[in-house]
């Protein structure tokens, strides 16, 4: 048995951990924010760093998905909180929000910087955050684990202990910046107006209709090959749209609009089109199309640093997508099957195994 197959067959049977392990891996180690080099280089730092990720990104795809069943919420929910999320790590815990001179803002410190906020930095990771750190977790958890993705995977104790970690973590990492950039404070101001505007984001996620932004009960509209093509388009038309706008020296104000629009023409669009039946597939290639341009921006990060071992990461993923994609391809063809034969068809708990 190889050791993909041996890896993949101990996350099956933790499903908790490997929602756990799954979410800073698509936002940190795929696209080398958090290189996977440094397990060689300098493993206390590698793990150090990665216990960091653990209790900011796994606290917090826990408490969301959590509210996500417990409220009997949606995606729009999902996204809402994952907005929230992403002002707890960035602006109360990392500052790069308001940090004009934070390292891995660029010139995005400075083009849109306004009233102590990034402002086109601020939009463009805040999406990112909400759908690559959050919501796409989420949605590949209940395409490997289809029988438990409506189901709670921690108890109340589990809830406050996920709090307690998300919360002791961004109080690390906020003295660590203090440290690190003495020069810098963001103010009393700006941390209570993200206090305030968490809360709601929180309120407006506990108040949306559970069916607000919900799958249509119809056949998808498009082929897998469609809802792939469309989720790669969403990276590079939200994070990269200010990058490139700033280089070019467009007014701030475009990229700003351009990233909200862009995000919820692409998933409202998805959403609409997906249907609610017979859509595994498109769901698999639409996580494939989301997954596929931070792979490649993992790949080229690995030339330039020139180091192999970053690519790790993105092997690892494409191996599992691939693996992912033939199984419910196969559940597919069996569905259709039956379908053309009048057989009986594959009931809802008739769900593929993953070796």
């Amino acid at each position: 048995m190889s050791i993909i197959s041996r890896l993949v067959r101990f996350l099956k049977s933790h499903p908790l951990l490997f929602l756990f392990l799954l979410t800073p891996g698509i936002p940190e180690y795929l696209g080398s924010a958090s290189q996977v080099t440094w397990i060689v280089l300098s493993p206390l730092a590698f793990f150090g760093q990665l216990a960091a990720n653990l209790g900011l990104y796994g606290s917090g795809v826990i408490l969301i998905r959590e509210a996500m069943i417990r409220w009997k919420k949606g995606w729009a929910s999902v996204f809402l909180l994952g907005v929230a999320y992403g002002i707890v790590e960035e602006g109360l815990a990392l500052w790069t929000l308001f940090n004009p001179l934070a390292q891995p803002v660029g010139n995005l410190g400075f083009y849109g910087h306004w009233l102590g906020v990034n402002w086109v930095w601020t939009v463009g990771l805040l999406i990112f955050h909400s759908v690559y750190s959050i919501g796409l977790p989420i949605f590949l958890f209940g395409l490997i684990f289809p029988k438990l993705k409506s189901k709670s995977l921690v108890s109340m104790r589990g809830v406050r202990i996920s709090v307690l970690a998300l919360t002791i973590d961004s109080v690390l990492l906020f003295l660590v910046e203090s440290l690190t950039y003495r020069n810098y404070n963001p103010g009393g101001g700006l941390l209570i107006f993200s206090g305030v505007v968490i809360a709601v984001l929180v309120f407006a996620a506990r108040k949306l209709p559970g069916d607000f932004l919900k799958i249509k009960l119809s056949q998808p509209k498009w082929g897998p090959r469609r809802f792939a093509i469309v989720g790669a388009l969403l990276f590079p038309s939200t994070l990269l749209t200010g990058i490139i706008a700033a280089g070019a020296n467009i007014p701030p104000e475009i990229p700003f609009a351009l990233d909200i629009f862009f995000a919820i023409v692409i998933l409202t669009r998805v959403f609409n089109s997906m249907g609610a039946s017979n859509n595994q597939e498109h769901k698999v290639a639409l996580s494939i199309g989301l997954l596929f341009p931070i792979v490649v921006f993992g790949f080229v990060a690995s030339i330039w640093l020139g180091n192999v071992l970053i690519v790790v990461a993105d092997l690892f993923v494409v191996l599992f997508s691939r693996r992912l994609w033939r199984k419910w391809h196969q559940w597919t063809l069996l569905q259709r099957a039956a379908k053309q034969t009048g057989l009986p068809r594959l009931g809802e708990s008739s769900v593929p195994r993953y070796p």
